[in-house]
């Protein structure tokens, strides 16, 4: 039995083993250019919270298309640059 509280124990889901029961949801950081291209702050935020192995981060919640919200510094997925970053 561990000292620890369950939720810091380790944890299998579906093929992922994970060193904890933190996960961070689909959060819009607004790190991406006025472009809608993620760059350098975008991999530091996310290198940053990923730095413990065994971390689960479900990304960036992302607009599809140009006319799906277009919130400043969000990022995209309808260009080869935004796709590409």
């Amino acid at each position: 039995m561990s000292s620890q509280p369950k939720l810091f124990q380790p944890i299998k889901v579906g093929a992922v083993q994970l060193q904890h029961r933190v996960a961070m949801c689909p959060l819009t950081r607004s790190r991406a250019n006025k472009k809608h291209i993620h760059g350098d702050l975008a991999k530091l935020y996310y290198g940053q919270r990923a730095s413990t192995p065994g971390t689960l981060l479900i990304t960036e919640a992302t607009f599809i298309a140009a006319k799906a919200g277009l919130y400043n510094n969000v990022p995209g997925i309808w260009s080869e640059a935004q796709i590409e970053a």
